[in-house]
């Protein structure tokens, strides 16, 4: 290879470096072109190997192997590059004792050590071209590292804030059902009460995303702290106390606002929203028991369609099911099997009739003492 080319291919990794590190760290458009390609590549290894059941927990190394691969394809990347500037002169660098120009491989060394020092000493650049290279290769690598320290602090941050909000989502209830329960049982001006500073919070979390892909890397194996999950019953919940007839339905128009945050999170996840839009719709919510403006239902579902189709592959990214956003069997209506034999009829409380185990977990959830569904 010609020395004029080595020096075009290392200025080009050395300025699609510089643009990456750029775009990632101190812009809000989200990861540069090689990290955001790179690191969702390694996400949906990881997720191959959590659904197939590798190694349990797995998920949960994927917000800091994000991180750590950023700063591994920088100094890759910068390295690279000025090893090949360095490597297509063969006159720049010479031996710091003998003054004997190096050879190729020396010349490799000299450019690593410069990314993160001024060298030891045994090879010295050689001419004032080279000379100014040797200090941008020096101060290339001291900014990506400082830009990488900077960068981690948000990051951290971030992952806290997103198990913070998902955690004080959780204590509205772990399923659409407790929050609507829970909300009828409190009253609906103390449900108005829980629901003042979410939409901000939301919203905020959606931001932070956008300038911290690898926000959408921290995942929690516990559910109560997994903010997809917590977003999408939320969202379940709010949808169907505003299709009712009684005071909380006028609560939740009041706050729409939180709906909207919602649904600006799920459009502002870039690769989540993206896959959401090909993905099944999520079973609709049981409004049993509500009382319910049935044309409105329909209309709110058809217009929240494409909302809670991202939902569900955002929770399906997270390596969780569209059934952990209920806690057990779906919220629809009861289920259809006509080639099981039908059970003794249901103890009062027991609630609608189900078969095999989507009825056990459901008789658990309500705690009833009954029999077979």
């Amino acid at each position: 290879m010609s020395s004029t080319l080595l020096v075009l291919l290392g200025s080009v990794l050395l300025l699609l470096a510089a643009w990456d590190v750029f775009i990632t760290t101190l812009t809000l458009r989200g990861g540069g072109p090689v990290v955001r390609r790179v690191t969702r590549l390694a996400w949906s290894g990881l997720l191959a190997l959590h659904r197939r059941g590798v190694r349990p927990g797995l998920l949960g190394f994927g917000g800091g192997l994000a991180v750590a691969l950023s700063l591994i394809l920088w100094v890759i990347l910068l390295a690279a590059g000025w090893g090949m500037v360095f490597a297509g002169l063969p006159g720049a660098v010479i031996d710091g004792s003998t003054g004997a120009p190096a050879d190729l491989l020396s010349r490799l060394y000299f450019a690593g050590f410069n990314l993160f020092t001024l060298g030891v000493g045994d090879y010295r650049p050689s001419g004032p071209l080279a000379q100014a290279l040797t200090v941008a290769a020096s101060a290339s690598g001291l900014l990506a590292i400082t830009l990488t320290i900077t960068y981690l602090g948000p990051v951290v941050s971030g992952g806290v804030s997103r198990r913070a909000l998902a955690g004080e989502i959780s204590l509205l209830g772990q399923t659409p059902r407790e929050i609507i329960e829970a909300a009828r049982a409190q009253g609906a001006d103390r449900f108005a009460s829980r629901l003042q500073g979410l939409a901000p919070a939301i919203l905020e979390m959606a931001e932070k995303h956008l300038a911290y892909p690898v926000l959408d890397y921290f995942h929690s194996p516990d559910p109560r702290l997994a903010l997809p999950l917590r977003l999408a019953g939320l969202y379940e919940a709010l949808l169907a106390l505003s299709c009712g007839r009684d005071d909380h339905a006028k609560v939740v128009r009041d706050y729409q606002a939180v709906l909207e945050a919602i649904e600006i999170y799920v459009r502002r996840l870039g690769p989540y929203a993206a896959d959401g839009n090909d993905a099944p719709e999520p079973p609709a919510p049981d409004l049993g028991g509500l009382a319910v403006d049935h044309e409105r239902v329909l209309t709110v579902q058809t217009a929240a369609a494409t909302t809670r189709r991202r939902l569900r592959s955002m929770v399906e990214r997270d390596g969780w099911a569209w059934g952990d956003v209920s806690g057990g069997p779906p919220l629809m209506a009861p289920c259809r099997a006509p080639s099981l034999p039908p059970g003794p009829p249901a103890a009062p409380g027991c609630g609608p009739v189900r078969s095999g185990g989507a009825g056990q977990a459901y008789r658990k959830w309500r705690g009833a003492d009954c029999g077979p569904c």
